[in-house]
C-alpha cells in the first residue's frame, strides 16, 4: 500500500467482508488484481486480470478470506 495502487472498487461479499480491488501499482493491469479486506489487514493477489467475474451477481467467483486465505467462490486462490 505504500506505493499508492490505483483501487479498482469495492464489493461487500455474502461474509459480509468488503473487499476492495486494487491494480499492481508498478505493473498495471499487466498484473493479477489485488484483493485487500482493510478490516482483517489480509491482501492477496487474485487469479484474475479484471474485476468482473469476481463481482457479477452469480458468486462464482466472489472473493473471501477465510481462515487467512483468499477464496474465489469455492476455490482457494
Amino acid at each position: 500500500m505504500a506505493h499508492d495502487p490505483t483501487s479498482l472498487g469495492t464489493h461487500k461479499n455474502k461474509l459480509g467482508q468488503t473487499i476492495e480491488f486494487y491494480e499492481h501499482p508498478m505493473h498495471g493491469d499487466f498484473s493479477q488484481v489485488i484483493c485487500v479486506c482493510h478490516e482483517l489487514k489480509l491482501a492477496e493477489y487474485s487469479t484474475f486480470f479484471e474485476t468482473s467475474d469476481m463481482e457479477a451477481e452469480h458468486g462464482e467467483y466472489e472473493p473471501s478470506f477465510q481462515n487467512g486465505m483468499l477464496y474465489l467462490g469455492d476455490f482457494k486462490a
